[in-house]
């Protein structure tokens, strides 16, 4: 799932995190010397091809559901 850089323009997205949580991205995003969005950005392709192909993905009841 890798594209080009030059293939179509970066998208901004806004989205609230746990301090707790974000807090420790920072912390690792600073200790592999890569920027926090870098992580996110690295996260979410991640995640989108381990379930690449389905339309949708199971999420236990409890288990990272975030209400907001």
């Amino acid at each position: 799932m890798t594209k080009s850089k030059t293939s179509k323009p970066m998208k901004r997205v806004t989205l609230t995190v746990d301090p707790d949580d974000y807090t420790s991205i920072e912390r690792l995003a600073r200790q592999s010397n890569v920027s926090a969005s870098w992580l996110i950005r690295r996260s979410m392709r991640e995640f989108l091809e381990q379930y690449e192909g389905q339309n949708r993905i199971e999420i236990p009841i409890g288990k990272g559901r975030v209400d907001g």
